[in-house]
C-alpha cells in the first residue's frame, strides 16, 4: 500500500503491507541511526580495531550530555563485531567487549562483571589481583582487541585516590594486553581523566556535541524517517517540523528518537500513516512532556 515513491529502507519497505502489530514492534526496537559524526567515530574505531599492536596502545574517550548517542556508537560497533565461534579454536573469538563501568571506581565489581560477561564463575571471595590476572589470561585466548567501557562517568562516585586506582588497573589492561580501550562518558568523564596528565594524553577526547538547528539536523530527521514503516511519506525534515522537532528535543538525539517513535505509532494507530505537527503534539511521550503537573488537592 505504498502510495507514494519515496526512499525507505528495505525493512521499512516491506513492512508497509505488514499489520499495525508488526509495524508497532519494528518501531519499539532500538535501530541505529547513521549521521556524520558518529560515522566518523565509529570509522576511528575500526582503524584501533586493525592498529599494529604496539606498547602504547591508541585509545579514546568519547564525551556528550546524557542521551546524545554515546551508547548507541558502542553497541553498534559491537554489532558490527559479534562474538563468535570459530571452527577449530576452543573459545569464543571476541574482538570487541562492552562493558558498563560499575557504579564507582571499585576494581572489583569491576572485574566481577567482565569475568561474568565471559561465561567464568567468580568466587566472590578471590582477591582483586587473582581475578585480575585470571581476566588477563582470557582476554588473549579470545583475541579481544578493543575494550569499550561505557559510563565511565561514574568514576566520580568514588575519591581521586580510587579514580587513579581504578584509571591505573585500565592501563596496565592496555599495557600488558596491548589492547585499546574505548571509554565514553558524560562531560564529567573528562574530569576524571584530566586529574591525571597521562590519562588525558592517552585518552584522546571525541566529543558528542548538542545537536544544532540546521542541515545536519534536517539529515538527521530524513534517515529517521527513512526507518520508519508509514505507508504516507512524512517529509518531517521539510517545513515548520524540524523547528517544532528541535524546540521539544532541545538537539538530544535520544529525545529525537522517542519523540518519532512515540509519533509514528500514534500515526499507526489513528490511521493517520504519517508524522504531522498535529500527530507530534498529540503523541503520548511530547503530550506528557507538555502536559504540567497537576497541583496537588
Amino acid at each position: 500500500m505504498n502510495s507514494t515513491a519515496r526512499k525507505l529502507s528495505d525493512r521499512a519497505t516491506a513492512l508497509l503491507d505488514a499489520s499495525n502489530a508488526e509495524r508497532l514492534e519494528h518501531i519499539d526496537k532500538p535501530v541505529f541511526i547513521p549521521y556524520g559524526r558518529a560515522s566518523e567515530i565509529l570509522a576511528e574505531m575500526e582503524d584501533l580495531l586493525s592498529h599494529p599492536k604496539t606498547n602504547r596502545m591508541p585509545n579514546m574517550l568519547i564525551v556528550g550530555r546524557s542521551d546524545n548517542g554515546k551508547t548507541e556508537i558502542l553497541k553498534e560497533f559491537l554489532a558490527r563485531h559479534p562474538a563468535e565461534d570459530r571452527r577449530g579454536f576452543d573459545t569464543v573469538y571476541a574482538p570487541v567487549i562492552y562493558v558498563q563501568a560499575p557504579p564507582g571506581p571499585t576494581e572489583n565489581i569491576f572485574l566481577d562483571k567482565m569475568l561474568m560477561l565471559l561465561g567464568v564463575s567468580v568466587k566472590r571471595n578471590d582477591a582483586p589481583d587473582r581475578k585480575l590476572m585470571q581476566l588477563m589470561d582470557i582476554l588473549p585466548q579470545i583475541q579481544t582487541k578493543i575494550l569499550m567501557i561505557d559510563e565511565l562517568n561514574a568514576l566520580l562516585a568514588g575519591s581521586v585516590t580510587k579514580q587513579r586506582f581504578f584509571l591505573n588497573m585500565l592501563k596496565y589492561l592496555s599495557n600488558e594486553l596491548k589492547i585499546s580501550i574505548v571509554a565514553a562518558g558524560t562531560p564529567e568523564a573528562e574530569y576524571a581523566i584530566d586529574s591525571e596528565p597521562q590519562f588525558k594524553s592517552r585518552f584522546p577526547l571525541r566529543p558528542l556535541p548538542r545537536w544544532k538547528e540546521g542541515d545536519d539536523f534536517k539529515k538527521l530527521l530524513r534517515n529517521f524517517e527513512f526507518v520508519m514503516p508509514l505507508r504516507q511519506p512524512s517529509m518531517i525534515y521539510k517545513g515548520e517540523l524540524p523547528g517544532k522537532l528541535y524546540g521539544l528535543s532541545e538537539g538530544v538525539i535520544g529525545e529525537v528518537a522517542k519523540i518519532l517513535r512515540s509519533a509514528a505509532k500514534h500515526a499507526i494507530k489513528t490511521g493517520e500513516e504519517r508524522i504531522t505537527m498535529e500527530v507530534i503534539t498529540e503523541c503520548p511521550y511530547v503530550a506528557r512532556k507538555e502536559t504540567p503537573n497537576a497541583d496537588p488537592l
